[in-house]
């Protein structure tokens, strides 16, 4: 059998169904994690709601087993209770079966170890993937045992008692038939709110929208329910439930940058310390922080690499553009949708209104994360020529995550994907012009080594060709 090494990604091992990732490759993935984790006994395992997720998950277990591991099977759940089920009861691994905000035709594999820490291409997904391109896989003969262990109670009762409201809220939520269910609104219940969930009913078919908070379409029908039902504010999930999107009480969308002030904010209020923020966000989040007593370090993209960046600084806060959120200080270490919408609401619940909080923090004129087309084998040498070309012409640039261009008066940021066949774009200026003129002069840039920017890319920027 053929396999696409393409898959086994910087942070996790993503694919289509079953062109990439079928039953033959995940139990590979599986024997090959055995033989990795050479010591461990014992594998946490979770899935979403995917269509293939069932079979997939059929396959990992006979290689696990295969390989000589023990499993314990938590069925389907999101993300953090799959992450809760490792740290919290001290298990020393784990492999989830999702890809996150991803089409329905995609499945793919989250690889952690102990404490839920991600295994990363650097620390085993490349190891992992030779062992299997080499076929040098080994079975184990072994009795073990698979034991199903549901832990979803012990999840909402142990987040519930890490939040307090100063007030009770009205909130519409909406979990986008992903794998959050019913579970934030139960937490939110318990803590007193008046709440009611769009698209509850977990469905692998995705079939009002996709569950990516990130993706501004996506929240259309959650700021329109807000409007309608009078709300303190709104809050998506993510289709894995790791990330959430945020609609203030005008139905406006609050962007990343703002979320991630407001919650860098709480944690300072709390405790001075270090904050990791990776290399997309605004100027104004670097200022903020350090006017509340914080010191920031920057992070490679990828919430695999925040975090690790977080652990590494011992910093009490740190969080990607995206919304994979660590708060370090209160909670444990790994990226949870569901606690950073209940932190929000920590925030809310001490406002008189959320929109005017987000209307008085500092900010500079960022466009939106442009997305270029470009396929894996391309994209990351598209980038290194790049590279190459701005050190050769003496531009002031940041390389470590594609290139992060400063100019007077703001910057440009280009870099390849992690999770799919595309090179990703964010610019900032001090002024409405200075954003005009720095997108303008960063696309020539880009034309000039080879980047495909078309008509398109300077319409979603909103300029002229």
């Amino acid at each position: 059998m053929k396999v696409n090494p393409n898959i086994f990604r910087a942070y996790d091992i993503r694919g289509i169904y079953p062109k990439d990732l079928n039953e033959g490759v995940t139990y590979k993935i599986g024997l090959a994690f055995s033989n990795f984790l050479k010591n461990v006994k014992e594998v946490v395992v979770g899935r979403d709601y995917r269509l293939s997720s069932p079979s997939l998950r059929d396959a990992l277990l006979k290689g696990l087993q295969e390989g000589g591991k023990d499993i314990v099977d938590l069925g389907e759940v999101p993300v953090p209770v799959f992450y809760f089920g490792i740290i919290h009861y001290a298990k020393k691994a784990g492999l989830m079966i999702t890809a996150s905000h991803l089409g329905k035709e995609y499945n793919g594999i989250k690889l952690q170890k102990e404490r839920a820490i991600p295994i990363i291409g650097e620390t085993g997904i490349y190891e992992i993937r030779g062992m299997i391109l080499k076929n040098q896989l080994k079975k184990i003969e072994k009795r073990t045992k698979i034991i199903k262990k549901d832990i979803v109670q012990d999840y909402i009762d142990y987040l519930f008692s890490r939040i307090k409201l100063a007030r009770p809220l009205k909130v519409i939520l909406d979990t986008g038939n992903g794998a959050c269910g019913e579970i934030p609104e139960i937490i939110f219940r318990k803590l007193g709110c008046d709440v009611k969930t769009l698209y509850k009913e977990p469905d692998g078919r995705f079939p009002n929208h996709n569950a990516d908070p990130h993706d501004p379409e996506t929240l259309k029908d959650l700021q329109k329910e807000v409007i309608k039902k009078k709300t303190d504010f709104g809050i998506a999930y993510d289709g894995d439930g790791d990330r959430v999107g945020l609609v203030d009480e005008k139905g406006r969308v609050v962007s990343a940058d703002f979320i991630l002030m407001m919650l860098a904010r709480q944690a300072l209020a709390y405790k001075k310390g270090n904050i990791v923020y990776e290399i997309r966000v605004s100027k104004a989040l670097f200022e903020d922080a350090k006017n509340h007593g914080g010191k920031v370090f920057i992070s490679k993209i990828g919430h695999a690499y925040v975090l690790l960046e977080t652990l590494k600084k011992k910093a009490i806060f740190g969080g990607e553009f995206t919304g994979h959120l660590y708060f370090n200080y209160c909670y444990y270490p790994y990226d949870d949708g569901i606690f950073t919408g209940l932190k929000l609401a920590e925030i809310i619940s001490q406002l008189p209104k959320l929109s005017d909080y987000v209307d008085s923090l500092p900010r500079y004129h960022a466009s939106p994360e442009i997305f270029i087309d470009s396929s894996d084998e391309e994209k990351f040498k598209l980038i290194r020529n790049l590279q190459q070309y701005l050190k050769a012409n003496h531009y002031n640039f940041i390389d470590i995550d594609g290139a992060r261009i400063n100019f007077p008066r703001g910057w440009a940021l280009i870099r390849a994907s992690n999770t799919g066949p595309l090179i990703k774009c964010r610019f900032e200026g001090e002024t409405k012009e200075d954003l005009i003129e720095i997108e303008k002069k960063a696309l020539k840039i880009f034309k000039k080594v080879g980047i495909p920017i078309t008509k398109k890319t300077y319409q979603d920027l909103g300029l002229k060709e």
